[in-house]
């Protein structure tokens, strides 16, 4: 047998063994997976077994790990009036934060910069914001659903992602 007839076969069997492993750990009843919640249509989509999204390329997760919630970029400013603590998290490069990369989709007043490539090295610094109300957002929401599932999955309750980013943002009262 060639070697990349022997590495589709594992694949293959690698796939029905996270399938059983999905089924036994779900009482027989097999694991559904969506994407990360981009805020396009494929959201709406599942399917039977991890992988990416053909749509929009972000990881499939199972749908019991996804706890946050996510917010139109329509109700955002009206959100942040009306819950004056609600804490901002830019989850975008510091360059990206700082306006100082092209296009510049500028910021949220009072936004706090945590790229989300330091997620994970920043989580205890991070810890006590667990209680807060946090919206997270990026550039063109493909980062921050990862982020919103990341702190939803490490403690924190209280966590909403901003569907299509700052590069939908047309209300921008509460922008810098």
């Amino acid at each position: 047998m060639s070697l990349s007839k022997l590495l589709g076969v594992l694949l293959v069997l690698s796939s029905l063994s996270l399938s059983l492993i999905a089924q036994s750990s779900n009482n027989g009843k097999a694991a559904t997976y969506k994407c990360l919640p981009c805020g396009h249509d494929c959201d709406k989509t599942a399917y039977d077994h991890p992988g990416m999204c053909p749509h929009c390329q972000m990881n499939l997760v199972d749908v019991r790990t996804i706890k946050f919630r996510t917010i139109a970029p329509e109700e955002l400013c009206s959100y942040i009036k009306a819950h004056p603590n609600v804490l901002l998290l830019d989850v975008r490069t510091k360059e990206e934060f700082e306006g100082k990369a092209d296009p510049d989709f500028g910021t949220l007043k009072n936004a706090i910069n945590v790229p989300v490539q330091e997620l994970e090295a920043r989580l205890t610094s991070m810890a006590a914001w667990k209680g807060r109300d946090i919206i997270v957002y990026c550039s063109h929401s493909h980062r921050s659903p990862q982020a919103s599932w990341f702190l939803s999955n490490h403690g924190f309750k209280k966590v909403t992602n901003m569907a299509g980013g700052m590069s939908v943002l047309k209300d921008r009262s509460c922008a810098k």
